[in-house]
């Protein structure tokens, strides 16, 4: 019995092809005209940990290149360019990205400052609104070669009080949210309103090689006012991986377009 669900995963993992305030009574500024805002999200395992002893001291060795998403990348070039540091299953801060379909380069910084900055992944956006960027690398390739796909991110299209479910696999999902079953097609997303201040449990599983569910995934999600949760669901790429897929959970505050900032 064991050799068997082996192989089907060994199957299903060849399978995987963002002065003074402005006074109360003024209104909001309006944002500039094509202004949006972009995230990114890497997704991935880390390689194991590794260490070495030198003169009695640990010392961390330094993971094989391509085995993790460079540590920064930039937007822009000069003095308007943006630093994003980047850490697998973590979103970045929000950065401003014009208006528009044309891809916006990021790149990887040189090793010194007058280097010039390596590239690295266009971003292809829709055409309007903030979005957000998720990025991973397919089967056997390096971070060097990463593939990515967007989705919207501002207030209207995934407000306060909504989970997000993202599934980035090849195959179909199985979710139980609450007591509701719901099937999530490879490469598919759904955006459905909750109860605020209530546990709602959520369970995933995979469909195998043979067609069968596998549950990889048990928990649970409690959004507080002003909150919305992500849930992006995706292949596992670390080092001979007990379960082909895996999930990022995580809550968080939903912009608000019409929040004001200080002035310069």
């Amino acid at each position: 019995m064991r050799t068997g669900i082996i192989v089907s995963i060994t199957a299903f993992l060849l399978g995987f092809s963002a002065g003074f305030p402005l006074h109360a009574q003024e209104p909001a500024p309006k944002p500039a005209a094509g202004q949006r805002f972009l995230r990114l999200l890497p997704l991935g395992d880390p390689p194991p940990f590794r260490q070495e002893i030198r003169d009695g001291i640990r010392y961390e060795i330094e993971p094989e290149p391509g085995t993790i998403p460079p540590r920064q990348v930039m937007f822009g070039e000069g003095e308007a360019a943006v630093t994003l540091r980047l850490n697998l299953g973590r979103a970045t801060d929000r950065i401003k990205v014009p208006g528009g379909l044309a891809p916006l380069g990021l790149r990887v910084p040189g090793s010194t400052p007058d280097a010039v900055p390596a590239p690295w992944l266009a971003v292809r956006p829709p055409e309007t609104g903030d979005f957000l960027a998720l990025i991973w690398r397919d089967p056997g390739k390096p971070w060097s070669q990463p593939r990515a796909i967007v989705f919207p991110d501002g207030p209207a299209e995934f407000p306060a009080g909504n989970i997000r479910i993202i599934n980035l696999l090849p195959t179909g999902t199985s979710l139980m949210l609450g007591t509701e079953r719901i099937l999530l097609d490879a490469g598919k997303s759904l955006t459905k309103q909750i109860a605020i201040g209530e546990d709602l449990p959520l369970q995933t599983a995979y469909r195998d090689a043979a067609g069968n569910y596998q549950r990889f995934y048990a928990g649970s999600v409690l959004l507080n006012a002003n909150e919305r949760a992500q849930v992006v669901i995706y292949r596992a790429d670390g080092e001979n991986p007990r379960r082909p897929a895996k999930v990022v959970v995580f809550n968080e505050l939903a912009p608000n377009e019409t929040k004001k900032e200080p002035a310069p």
